[in-house]
């Protein structure tokens, strides 16, 4: 029984590593093609969106799941292997954050002289 729970874990962790390798980045090339209409005719954004979704889940959950079972079940290759593809999830999701958030606009310069105490008066014509 146990020898057979093994094999199942090592397949397991075998085709999570061929989707996340492979297919993820097949639906992502799809999506692509499909909004921006490469070779296709016109573009449609709307129907690549639900592509988009189930790669984005696919490519962040499979690391996800492939550290937890390959970690429980003390299989340091797979350990290894699923955390670097977890830091390049997370290395992609902040840039996109990044890229999606941008910084606020610095504070407008006041637009009327302002007076300040203990110094020369910079006002125009004071």
């Amino acid at each position: 029984m146990g020898e057979c729970r093994e094999v199942a874990v090592s397949a397991l962790l075998a085709v999570g590593a061929v989707v996340w390798l492979i297919v993820v980045p097949l639906m992502f090339a799809q999506g692509a093609l499909t909004a921006f209409g490469i070779g296709l005719g016109p573009g449609n954004p709307a129907a690549a969106s639900s592509t988009f979704t189930w790669a984005s889940w696919l490519g962040a959950g499979i690391p996800v799941v492939g550290v937890v079972v390959s970690a429980t079940t003390r299989r340091r290759g797979w350990t290894r292997f699923y955390g670097l593809g977890l830091v390049l999830v997370a290395a992609v999701a902040a840039l996109r954050w990044v890229r999606t958030h941008p910084a606020p606009p610095p504070p407008p310069e006041p637009r009327h002289c302002v007076e300040r105490s203990g110094g020369d008066n910079e006002c125009p014509g004071g």
